[in-house]
This record gives structure tokens, C-alpha cells and sequence, in this order.
């Protein structure tokens, strides 16, 4: 009886482990939340340049392109740095 609660407590463990590397949301949907929250970052950086000075609004659309791309330079960052310690599912192994 011991031995059936430790199988199958090592099964929910892993059981739980599977569902928590699963991804939440779909691809589609983060790319649009994240293109979303770039495009207002971007803005809001550049309206709040524009607004203290005027008359360099090149360089605060500058900044705020900036700022705005930085949002995926640390979204692909983590993806990378995420993709050295996960192993590739089986399915994309296949050739």
C-alpha cells in the first residue's frame, strides 16, 4: 500500500510539473500583448519628452522608439536565455 502512495504521489508530481511548464497564454495572444505594451510605451515616453521640451521632438520619438524596442530585446533575451536550460519538446526534434 505504501508503494501505491509513492507512485502515485511521484505521478502527480510530475503531473504538476508538466502543467507548470505549459505555456499560459497562446503565441498569438502574447505577441499581441506585448506589441500592445510596446507601441504604448513608446508613446508615452515620447509625449512625456515632447511636453518637458518642445523643440527636440526628434530625439524624443528617439527615446521612446527606444524604450519601445527595448520592451522585445528583454522579451527575446529570456526567451534565449530560457531555451539553453529547457530541452526541445520531442515533437520539434523530429526532422
Amino acid at each position: 500500500m505504501s508503494q501505491k502512495k509513492k507512485t502515485s504521489k511521484s505521478e502527480d508530481e510530475q503531473k504538476a510539473l508538466e502543467s507548470m511548464s505549459k505555456p499560459w497564454i497562446q503565441r498569438k495572444t502574447g505577441f499581441l500583448v506585448i506589441t500592445a505594451l510596446s507601441v504604448v510605451l513608446m508613446i508615452f515616453i515620447s509625449v512625456q519628452l515632447i511636453m518637458q521640451n518642445p523643440q527636440e521632438w526628434p530625439k524624443a520619438l528617439l527615446w521612446g522608439f527606444l524604450f519601445g524596442a527595448s520592451v522585445w530585446v528583454v522579451f527575446f533575451g529570456f526567451n534565449w536565455f530560457h531555451s539553453l536550460f529547457r530541452p526541445k519538446p520531442e515533437e520539434e526534434k523530429k526532422p
